[in-house]
């Protein structure tokens, strides 16, 4: 039997590429193939948008006028994925299973030389396999496709800051202007990288500054359609981040900020009433205002709320707020393995530190912790940089099984 078991990670390791990707896919695949919608309250806002786009209207809300309630790559990513797949949703899940499932390869292939061939195929294993992560392709939500633009925007980080060509300062210029209109939080993720790119490689400032001119063109093309379409000075999405600071200041949580909580009940009142007196393009404007004199009124308690919620969405699971309440044994098990996973990052920190590679990863992580802390974090704005955990996690299996 051992001689058996052996063959096996042997041929594993042989075709770690194609096993992992496949390994990835099929646990992906589940949920679409069981028929599962993966719509919810926010999908919809998304599908308008591409639906709109799909009949020659442009962006627009359920009600069919023009918006930019939501950023445009996505329902630009919908719009292609439904014309291909005749208005099917499944076409969409499938395809977001793929592009998820290929981050598996290309941990192993990042990985292998800094760690060897069996830490870097248990790290793609981590990812093909980490329960959290498989869930997200089946929704209509942008987790999935965003956590696959960070992870190639950090790939072209990293190879940035190793050989410093033309070509790589360019596409990730390119990427950094993307991310944004993806995954909201990454405004300024590419800047402050391009920042440290500079301390670490100060000659090539030149380059950097190119970089960072390629990153704002998608912000101008998106500003100006929105100043000709809707009259408003939008450089990302209409209503800001605002009412996610305000959100975040107001409720002296327990646990995880929850929209299930009657003690935060007053909060989502709050916003529909907000929601049909102003204009998207105001609210913003009402709650930054209001969040900040909330903050400086008390920065102890804003400070002491906002540590406490980031802890629990990096602790807890998407799901686990009402959604896992049906099924008791699974969000334990979620739990569990998230919290591994957690660890297993923690234990790898210390040898990722001392690689450019892994100083990026932790960089990126901790940029998503700070700023998320602010705005209304829960554990489901957190799975664009699960990739990043599954590498440290990598660097934790090195670390404790380390090559002879």
């Amino acid at each position: 039997m051992g001689e058996g078991r052996n063959r096996i990670v042997v041929w594993a390791l042989r075709n770690a590429r194609p096993t992992l990707f496949l390994a990835a896919l099929l646990s992906r695949l589940i949920l679409p193939i069981v028929h599962y919608s993966g719509v919810t309250s926010d999908s919809v806002t998304y599908l308008s948008m591409a639906r709109g786009m799909l009949n020659g209207v442009g962006f627009v809300d359920i009600e069919g006028r023009p918006t930019a309630k939501r950023p445009p790559v996505y329902p630009l990513f919908l719009t292609g994925m439904l014309k291909m797949s005749g208005n099917e949703l499944r076409g969409v899940q499938i395809v977001q299973a793929i592009l998820s499932a290929a981050l598996a390869p290309l941990l192993f292939e990042f990985l292998g030389g800094r760690l060897g061939r069996g830490a870097a195929f248990l790290a793609g294993l981590l990812w093909a396999f980490d329960p959290v992560s498989i869930p997200p392709p089946a929704y209509i939500l942008t987790e999935s496709i965003g956590a696959v633009l960070v992870f190639l925007w950090y790939l072209q980080w990293t190879r940035t800051l190793r050989h410093s060509s033309v070509r790589g300062f360019l596409w990730q210029g390119v990427l950094g202007g993307v991310l944004p209109y993806q995954t909201m939080i990454t405004a300024l993720l590419h800047l402050l990288a391009m920042v440290a790119t500079f301390f670490h490689r100060p000659r090539f400032w030149k380059r950097i500054f190119v970089s960072l001119i390629i990153m704002i063109i998608p912000m101008q093309l998106w500003a100006w359609r929105n100043r000709v379409v809707l009259g408003e000075e939008t450089a990302v999405r209409s209503g800001g981040f605002g009412f996610l600071l305000w959100a975040t200041m107001q409720y002296d949580f327990p646990w995880l900020l929850s929209p299930y909580d009657p003690r935060g009940a007053m909060i989502f009142k709050q916003e529909k009433h907000v929601y049909r007196h102003y204009p998207l393009s105001e609210q913003h404007r009402i709650y930054f205002r209001k969040g900040r004199a909330r903050f400086f009124s008390d920065p102890v308690g804003g400070t002491v709320r906002a540590i406490k919620g980031v802890f629990w969405s990096w602790v807890d699971v998407p799901g686990a707020m009402k959604s896992l309440d049906r099924f008791p044994i699974a969000k334990a098990f979620l739990r569990v393995a998230n919290i591994v996973s957690l660890l297993l990052a923690l234990v790898g920190m210390g040898r990722a530190w001392r690689v450019t590679e892994g100083r990026c990863a932790i960089g990126v992580l901790l940029y998503f912790t700070f700023f998320h802390m602010w705005l209304y974090p829960i554990p489901r704005y957190f799975l664009p940089v699960r990739p990043l955990l599954a590498l440290l996690g990598g660097f934790g299996v090195g670390t404790l099984f380390p090559r002879k």
